[in-house]
């Protein structure tokens, strides 16, 4: 069994929210509070710290209680033409800023901005279905969740390499690392359980009630 301390976690806050008409889904409100504060909640007991990737002005997430970092390119100086080329842009940025910061840390643990209802225990149980990969991806329904996931440090260099190679899918990359899949219960509601459109968001209010009531 693994502790929190072992592991930092990263929310990532990207997606262009075309289907919400432009409005960054993570700071719309369900349950009286924004969906990233939902999933910062529900995330933080579980790692050591938090830290968010936005290519956002750090202003929009005040009061989170996180702090904010924009997409890196691979030679890990910031670039504003290149932010935002998608979520391995935001795993680059924060494998590198694990290293940085804390180059003892073995693993980081990531999640999307937009999942309100995460596994209280994501990280313990993607962490003990690892075995000897160097990534774990959840499982839900039959369905992979990549960016829900726990990643060995020491997979930056090799991301590095794909990035600049032109890879940009969450799924390819974790496939090509060999990550394990972990599964997570679907129900009554569907920890994965994502927002993208209006009705989304409708249904997330409706099922916050639900989980409160």
């Amino acid at each position: 069994m693994t502790t929190s301390k072992e592991t930092i976690g990263f929310i990532l806050a990207g997606g262009g929210s075309e289907r919400m008409g432009g409005k960054p889904k993570g700071l719309l409100f369900i349950a009286g509070k924004p969906l990233v504060q939902h999933v910062r909640d529900r995330f933080a007991p579980q790692v050591s710290h938090i830290v968010i990737n936005a290519n956002l002005p750090p202003s929009a997430f005040a009061g989170i209680g996180a702090p904010v970092i924009p997409d890196r390119i691979a030679d890990c100086t910031l670039n504003h033409e290149r932010a935002g080329e998608g979520p391995l842009a935001g795993l680059l940025t924060c494998l590198t800023f694990a290293k940085e910061q804390t180059p003892e840390s073995a693993w980081i643990a990531t999640v999307p901005w937009d999942c309100p209802f995460l596994p209280l225990d994501l990280v313990s149980h993607l962490r003990d279905g690892v075995g000897d990969a160097d990534a774990a991806i959840a499982t839900s329904n039959g369905r992979a969740h990549p960016l829900a996931a726990v990643w060995r440090a020491s997979l930056l260099p090799q991301l590095e390499e794909m990035f600049q190679g032109g890879l940009r899918s969450a799924k390819a990359w974790a496939a090509r690392i060999g990550a394990k899949t972990v599964a997570f219960d679907a129900g009554p509601v569907d920890p994965f359980f994502n927002v993208n459109t209006p009705e989304d968001l409708a249904t997330a209010e409706a099922l916050a009630a639900k989980i409160d009531g």
